[in-house]
């Protein structure tokens, strides 16, 4: 329903080499069509394999051309289109191959995902090791954590030195009477 405004416009979506034309039918929803497009909307096809399983994916590597607000509406409503890879792919080859291929698919990416977070991982790590300019994460938390605590004891000193600086105000000069806390020493010249 969120279409329907848009009764009769059509939408061209280039997938690689081939394209796809819909219209929007007077009840929202999409049906084939042809003709001169009131949208064209181009998917790069490097992102094609991984919109199977996200197809979020894709939407944001988009290049849109004609009229935006039917775009955005056409790609809020794709947006949330949940395609079935295995549901797709049996309709050529059964139920139990699509099955398997997708899940040997989505093993595969996973672990090539896996992977590449542990090749980041371990060259950070090197590069943090072999130059002593950069710095690990643990070194990195470790500097945080004694900086927070000198901070701490920055305030706390800065606060002392106001308190003494405010009390030390306090005092008239020319009276000849300084106030002094036990303990602290005259500061003034002995002969």
């Amino acid at each position: 329903m969120a279409l329907a405004q848009y009764a009769g416009r059509t939408a061209r979506i280039e997938i690689a080499l081939s394209n796809v034309f819909l219209a929007v039918t007077p009840g929202g929803t999409l049906q084939a069509a042809s003709g001169t497009p009131s949208v064209t909307i181009t998917v790069d096809p490097q992102v094609i394999a991984s919109s199977l399983f996200d197809p979020s994916f894709a939407l944001r590597k988009l290049r849109m051309e004609g009229d935006v607000a039917f775009a955005q509406a056409l790609t809020d409503v794709l947006q949330k289109l949940k395609p079935d890879p295995a549901e797709e792919l049996s309709r050529f080859i059964g139920d139990a191959p699509a099955e398997r291929i997708v899940r040997t698919v989505s093993s595969a990416m996973e672990a090539i995902r896996d992977a590449a977070q542990r090749a980041a991982r371990q060259g950070a790590d090197y590069l943090a090791g072999e130059n002593p300019m950069l710095l690990g994460r643990q070194e990195w938390e470790r500097f945080g954590s004694e900086l927070a605590t000198l901070q701490g004891r920055l305030d706390r000193l800065e606060a002392r030195i106001n308190a003494r600086a405010a009390a030390l105000a306090g005092t008239q000069p020319g009276s000849g009477a300084a106030t002094r806390s036990a303990g602290e020493p005259d500061s003034a010249p002995r002969s």
